[in-house]
């Protein structure tokens, strides 16, 4: 990963910062708001595949922990996790995903996101959610996820610049001089 992609993904952050804090978090629906850092890592995995979109959604869920009242890293770990999945998923594709799997794969991040935030946060020992709550802010964010996922699947394309279509990183990590 080159320094002109870290670049753009402190761009892409500043920026989810902003309409996250400055946006998102006044739109509430039924006590529930979206998670743009949740959508980024989705469409990270998906853009830049398993392994460097593992390592943005990592970079994306420490800058999210910091506007959060929860254990620094817990995002991150989420983030991590569904964003390996995502990848992991895209790169079994033979060519660009479609607009049809990048609403499903938002929607499905979405919904697993938060239910693994919410699992995870009952691990440590967090305040949870009752059941129904936790229904309601899936649905709220994956809603949102399928709504703005062409364009931050976009706007990751051009983050890791990536060719259009070319959404696997075999070898990116292979270690040593790999490529």
């Amino acid at each position: 990963m080159t320094i002109r992609m870290w670049g753009r993904l402190v761009l892409v952050a500043f920026g989810a910062v902003i309409v996250q804090v400055g946006l998102l978090n006044q739109i509430v629906v039924v006590g529930a708001h979206p998670d743009l850092f949740l959508l980024l890592a989705i469409s990270a995995g998906i853009v830049a595949g398993p392994q460097r979109g593992a390592v943005v959604a990592f970079a994306l869920g420490l800058v999210a922990d910091i506007f959060v009242q929860t254990p620094y890293g817990l995002s991150s770990l989420c983030y991590v996790l569904v964003a390996f999945a995502m990848g992991t998923v895209t790169s079994t594709l033979p060519g660009r995903p479609t607009v049809g799997f990048l609403l499903a794969a938002a929607v499905l991040g979405g919904v697993g996101g938060t239910l693994l935030f919410a699992g995870l946060g009952t691990l440590i020992g967090q305040a949870s959610a009752p059941r129904h709550q936790l229904v309601v802010v899936s649905v709220v964010v994956a809603a949102f996820c399928a709504l703005l996922a062409p364009l931050t699947y976009r706007i990751f394309e051009w983050t890791v610049a990536v060719v259009p279509g070319t959404h696997r990183d075999a070898g990116a990590f292979a270690g040593g001089s790999a490529r």
